[in-house]
């Protein structure tokens, strides 16, 4: 079995976490604990940053969800979680 990746949230991305309530946290918690032992989890939304990562971004309900997974670090960063309206 493949060891999971640690996960690493932004402070912004978790004061938005704890800011949502009931299911769309739930939702958003079980995503995010996903990435660990699934690191190759696309995003419905991909960009790449001024270095040339990929960063994702994921929807789930009416949140997105944005990480990146470092591979050689073994390492997801989730970056920022907030309104799908506003992303």
């Amino acid at each position: 079995m493949i060891e999971p990746y640690d996960i690493f949230l932004r402070a912004e991305a978790i004061e938005a976490l704890r800011g949502t309530r009931g299911n769309p946290r739930r939702q958003i918690a079980t995503f995010i604990n996903s990435l660990a032992s699934d690191p190759a989890v696309s995003g419905d939304y991909t960009i790449k940053d001024s270095t040339g990562r990929v960063i994702c971004i994921k929807i789930v309900g009416s949140y997105a969800v944005t990480f990146l997974a470092d591979h050689p670090a073994r390492e997801i960063k989730i970056t920022d979680i907030r309104s799908a309206e506003h992303a």
